[in-house]
């Protein structure tokens, strides 16, 4: 299976991350409130997450597909302060996914590398606080993906904190290649019942977790996974987007005062396989039948 190529990996994205740990200033940020809230469930933090999706079968067609992710994200540094009310938070992210289909692009080994820069605005004791991010990227892949593809996504959004324990949350994404562009509306809010539990609901992403000991957090949660790639083969160029939900719990562990060790799992739904070619003709599109996933993550915490 192309996820067990994956693991040769983890290995050196862990020392990476370690190792980036000593270019990040050790004292406490004051993030003057910009920062949604100070739980460790929440926290700015340098992660690696490594996800398997075993066979998902196709609903009308033969065969099925399975895929395996490498996610490492990083700060580059503490934020950069530009005044009382705005700051700037510098980050990077590395992704890769190994997919196995059976169609006639066969497996596909993809990368994307992001560079991540966020500006937030919020000034003491107003309600209102805004926040905008690009995201500038390469992708590029092997053995049946080939080609580097430049792209860059975004968000715009606001926050209105109704009371200190709730806030609103809304806004707008966008997601742009040579081959697709799509733009999103979204609504949600941020609730904290007590300083043990966070509630988060953002577009297609929904949070709870719990921090029932200083050591332990529990998670519970449904988002959207997948992603979109442009790839290259035989000459031609081709789009493929993977779209698909998980559904899970999870646990989280903390190793040492920053470090948290987290394990999760659950199913997936509503997954679906698209291809077309680069002028937009549809060449495949499949429904997949429900399937299962588990998730590897270990992250630092570093304000």
């Amino acid at each position: 299976m192309c996820y067990l190529a994956g693991m040769k990996r983890i290995t050196v994205a862990a020392v990476m991350m370690v190792l980036f740990q000593a270019a990040v200033a050790e004292e406490q940020v004051s993030t003057g409130g910009l920062l949604p809230n100070r739980s460790p469930a929440t926290a700015p933090s340098a992660s690696v997450d490594y996800t398997v999706v075993p066979e998902l079968d196709f609903g009308s067609a033969a065969g099925g597909l399975s895929c395996a992710r490498l996610e490492l994200d990083m700060p580059l540094s503490k934020p950069l302060r530009i005044n009382r009310r705005q700051m700037l938070v510098f980050s990077a992210g590395y992704e890769a996914t190994w997919l196995d289909t059976d169609t006639f692009l066969g497996s596909m080994d993809l990368h994307d590398f992001r560079l991540k820069v966020r500006w937030l605005h919020s000034e003491p004791g107003r309600r209102w606080a805004w926040t905008a991010l690009l995201e500038p990227g390469v992708g590029t892949g092997s053995g049946g993906g080939g080609g580097d593809v430049f792209s860059i996504n975004g968000q715009l959004g606001f926050r209105y904190r109704k009371s200190p324990e709730f806030a609103w949350l809304g806004g707008v994404m966008f997601f742009h290649n040579s081959m697709d562009t799509r733009v999103y509306p979204g609504i949600g809010f941020q609730w904290n019942p007590s300083d043990d539990v966070v509630v988060r609901w953002a577009g297609t992403d929904f949070r709870a977790s719990w921090q029932v000991h200083d050591d332990w957090l529990l998670h519970a949660g449904v988002w959207a996974g997948g992603g979109t790639w442009s790839v290259r083969q035989g000459g031609g160029g081709f789009s493929v987007r993977l779209r698909t939900f998980h559904a899970g719990l999870g646990v989280e562990r903390r190793l040492t005062e920053k470090i948290w060790l987290g394990l999760w799992g659950g199913t997936t739904f509503a997954s679906n396989l698209e291809i077309e070619t680069a002028p937009g003709e549809r060449l495949f599109k499949e429904d997949a039948e429900t399937g299962w996933f588990v998730k590897l993550g270990i992250r630092r915490v570093f304000w």
